[in-house]
């Protein structure tokens, strides 16, 4: 059963010496469970230009439990 999801945000800040981007994350805790994908870039994509970043990647990560 889904207990908790949270929304992630990673961005590119720059890139290193050697030419590899560095990458900053910011978390949304406490996501409604049954928000879909969707929803959630939706979020994401209203979220990314207020930021001075370039949005690198978005991610959902739920939790879990395995409890009957």
């Amino acid at each position: 059963m889904l207990t908790n999801s949270r929304l992630v945000i990673v961005f590119e800040t720059g890139v290193n010496e050697i030419g590899e981007p560095i990458l900053k994350t910011k978390s949304f805790n406490n996501i409604k469970t049954a928000a879909t994908d969707e929803q959630l870039k939706a979020v994401a994509d209203a979220l990314t230009p207020l930021q001075a970043w370039t949005p690198y990647k978005i991610e959902r990560n739920n939790v879990y439990s395995l409890e009957a």
